[in-house]
């Protein structure tokens, strides 16, 4: 059984986060997840969602720190990944993994969390399994991450600045405590979590009518600038020998096929923007928007973006199976 670290949230938090799905804001921040808004806009949603919210950033660092020997399996992305267990990834691949999803997670998150794990344990190679929104990547910096000086020399390394250091790995003295199991899983309490939200009908409807009243606007000549944190994390891993699976999360059926019959450009945008980078990085891409294609059921999702540990488990399985032997 993994060690729990408890933490005491706020009243106030609570409610801010149980209604992040029902509430105007959370509406519009759902539209920039499954449709690819502009980039700039769809961080600034998610950077004042996660402020709002516990420091995730912080607690999942701490838990590195904590380790005592390194996973063989990292688990990147936002929220949409937290359910995500690398103890069924273990038992399905036999190795043994970490969870670093954070609340609105960003390319700048898992290009931070992947550096900083592997500079705790310099001379293991890793597999990763990163869960990404249809947008693939923006190039926002989350204040919690900023302000978290592990960060530091990781930000300011890949945009040129001075390296300004950060405390080594290994346990200190603060007492960083959360509701994440030991290998950055959920404990038994998170009361904050997605599956709390309520009125999964009503809010699926309202996304559908939205996308259909105000359909997303074709997406140019792609920026550079939004993906720099994502082909730096991709440069460093394949630099190690290393492959990762990246997986482009599920999207509830009605919404999809809401987005189909609008013309979905966002989706065009990235499938067009991967097969580019395959022809510079080495990853795995995993496709798993239709939850038909892998057995996932609408009855199993907590709001219109985020799905279940029943979802959950279907997918990683699926994922495990259709990955080319890359989290083996």
């Amino acid at each position: 059984m993994n060690d729990r670290i408890r933490h005491d949230h706020t009243r106030g938090t609570r409610r801010f986060l149980l209604s992040l799905c029902s509430g105007v804001g959370a509406l519009a921040a759902t539209l920039a997840i499954v449709v690819g808004v502009p980039h700039a806009q769809a961080s600034a949603a998610a950077l004042r969602a996660s402020a709002a919210g516990e420091n995730d950033r912080t607690f999942k660092l701490d838990l590195i720190d904590r380790l005592k020997t390194g996973p063989e399996t990292l688990i990147l992305g936002s929220s949409r990944a937290k359910r995500a267990e690398p103890d069924q990834l273990q038992a399905l691949t036999g190795r043994a993994g970490f969870n670093a999803a954070v609340i609105s997670g960003t390319a700048a998150d898992a290009w931070v969390m992947t550096r900083y794990l592997a500079d705790c344990f310099p001379h293991q190679k890793r597999r990763y399994l990163w869960f990404v929104d249809v947008g693939i990547a923006t190039n926002g910096i989350n204040p919690n991450l900023k302000a978290d000086p592990r960060s530091h020399k990781y930000l300011g390394m890949a945009a040129g600045e001075p390296n300004t250091g950060g405390r080594g790995c290994g346990p200190d003295d603060r007492r960083t405590i959360s509701r994440y199991n030991s290998n950055g899983s959920f404990g038994p309490n998170s009361v904050h979590l997605p599956e709390k939200a309520k009125h999964l009908d009503e809010a699926v409807a309202k996304l559908v009518a939205s996308v259909l009243a105000h359909p997303p606007a074709p997406v140019g000549k792609l920026n550079p600038k939004r993906y720099v944190w994502f082909e730096h994390a991709l440069k460093f891993m394949n630099a190690r020998g290393e492959r990762p699976v990246i997986v482009l999360n599920p999207i509830y059926p009605t919404v999809l096929a809401a987005l189909r019959k609008v013309g979905f450009p966002a989706r065009k945008t990235s499938r067009r923007y991967l097969t580019q980078l395959h022809k510079r990085f080495d990853f795995v891409v995993v496709d798993a928007e239709d939850i038909s294609r892998w057995g996932g059921s609408p009855r199993d999702f907590a709001d219109p973006t985020h799905i279940n540990d029943k979802n959950m488990q279907r997918l990683v399985a699926y994922v495990v199976t259709h990955s080319n032997g890359a989290l083996r």
